[in-house]
């Protein structure tokens, strides 16, 4: 049981949040499949804009999706990236023992927050680490309907 009780007691802290990447990844393309998208890996957290490409249930649009991984109720970190239409961000918390919960938003709507936090935190525009509040994403979740249909 401590496993489960404790992750990182047995396994560390680096392949702890290496292995939620991973688990984030999959339970938000598990989710996708169900609601009808198809749903393509690209290669790992290497990519530099991307982890998942996905067409659309209705219209068959491809569009990209990033996926940000928590396991603990922690600020999301997320890079601002040059804006792109079809870009997506769904941050998935995979708490151990608990159901997951899914935060879906365009990439202008993390951008707001991202500047927001940095405004909130009297940071240069600059800053090398950025992203926001854990509570923030709650006004986006489950908010699948953001995705392209």
């Amino acid at each position: 049981m401590d496993f489960i009780e404790n992750p990182e007691k047995v396994i560390g802290a680096k392949a702890r949040s290496h292995q939620t990447q991973w688990a984030a990844q999959f339970a938000v393309a598990s989710e996708l499949c169900k609601r009808g998208y198809e749903v393509a890996f690209t290669s790992g957290h290497t990519t530099p804009v991307a982890d998942l490409m996905v067409v659309s249930p209705i219209k068959k649009e491809m569009f990209l999706v990033d996926v940000k991984g928590l396991y603990r109720k922690n600020p999301w970190l997320i890079k601002r990236k040059l804006p792109r239409a079809n870009l997506f961000y769904i941050l998935a918390y995979v708490p151990t023992g608990e159901p997951n919960q899914f935060f879906v938003m365009t990439q202008p709507d993390a951008t707001k927050l991202i500047e927001s936090e940095l405004n909130r935190l009297k940071r240069a525009d600059n800053y090398p680490v950025t992203g926001f509040l854990w509570a923030l994403a709650f006004p986006h979740q489950n908010a699948w309907d953001v995705l392209p249909q």
